[in-house]
């Protein structure tokens, strides 16, 4: 899961508090000077950016992303609904610019990461990722067995500390189990009872979908309960199992059409509910899953966002993020997609 700090850009003076919160997580996580260094520089460019090309946007700062072939520790992702960039591959080509200036915003961006990507589209807006890792052997990565990647974006509602919704992605054998929890209401209390299903989740990765469930219901009687989804992906097998309770919307796509919506059953865990369930669906060789708590609206998906699929999971789950948030409830969207 991670910790996620989210900071609306809209004036000059929010760089600098993006900047020293940056550098904060940065240090808490144990990166070096040089690279902290980078991170607060990156962290600028992107929030002028905003300011510049957009009048304003968002700026999402995550600690910690599971399932890349290196260890993430930090990502930022800088989101606006501006004009968009009509020719990003220009735009990335240090000494372009469309406003009087040097032009080495997004190329300082590339140059500054571990890994970057970018998405835009006229009159839709931007999304730009930054990642910074620290290195590891790709074969010995907990997901190389699987093929897939996984991120998310998971910011509370406006307000409140700790976001109530939490989520987690465990490998197993040759599976990936994705898991989602929307602790009923919002704050610490609801964030308690989403942690325990992550909690359980761990514990117990061989279980199926639907045992699995069944135990976290049984761990939430004494938490305010939660709606929870929970998918096992297994690429080679091209199959997917699901079972979930509640409003957790679960997605499979097909390069950028929809495949197949998951059903999950009524009810809340911990608290009432129909009896459990467990689905089976073929998984595509070129898939994607997209789960998502009520934070965003039913509506969020990506048939309409051509090449997005082809984006880091991260990115997709931002630009999801930025277009289809409630904006006043608990949000996180999760994309597991082939590598």
């Amino acid at each position: 899961m991670g910790e996620s700090l989210r900071i609306i850009v809209d004036e000059a003076s929010k760089t600098a508090e993006a900047r020293r919160a940056a550098r904060k997580m940065a240090a808490a996580l144990g990166l070096d000077e040089t690279l902290s260094e980078r991170v607060g520089i990156v962290v600028t460019e992107a929030c002028t950016n905003l300011l510049k090309h957009a009048g304003q946007g968002e700026l999402i700062l995550h600690s910690s992303a599971e399932g890349s072939e290196a260890l993430p520790l930090l990502e930022l992702m800088a989101l606006d609904q501006g004009p968009g960039v009509k020719n990003l591959d220009n735009a990335l080509q240090d000494g372009y610019s469309t406003s009087d200036t040097c032009g080495t915003g997004l190329g300082a961006i590339v140059r500054l990461s571990t890994a970057s990507d970018f998405y835009s589209i006229p009159e839709k807006g931007t999304a730009v990722l930054a990642r910074w890792c620290r290195p590891v052997d790709s074969a010995h990565s907990p997901l190389a067995a699987t093929r897939l990647r996984v991120s998310a974006v998971n910011v509370p509602k406006t307000g409140q500390d700790v976001s109530g919704d939490c989520w987690a992605s465990v490998p197993y054998g040759d599976a990936l189990i994705v898991l989602v929890a929307d602790g009923l209401g919002h704050g610490l209390e609801a964030h308690l009872a989403s942690a325990e299903a992550v909690r359980i989740l761990r514990l117990n990765p061989d279980l199926s979908p639907k045992a699995l469930l069944e135990r976290v219901h049984q761990a939430l009687r004494s938490t305010r309960g939660a709606a929870v989804a929970i998918s096992k992906i297994d690429h080679a097998r091209e199959k997917l199992t699901f079972a979930g309770v509640g409003n957790v919307s679960a997605r499979i796509y097909s390069g950028n059409k929809v495949w197949q919506n998951a059903v999950s059953v009524n009810g809340t865990a911990g608290h009432q509910c129909e009896r459990m369930q467990e689905f089976s669906y073929p998984w595509p060789v070129d898939g994607l899953l997209q789960l998502h708590s009520d934070g965003l609206t039913s509506g969020a998906s990506l048939e309409s966002y051509p090449g997005l699929t082809l984006r880091d999971p991260a990115l997709i789950a931002g630009v999801l993020y930025r277009d289809f948030s409630r904006g006043r409830d608990d949000s996180t969207v999760v994309i597991a997609k082939a590598a």
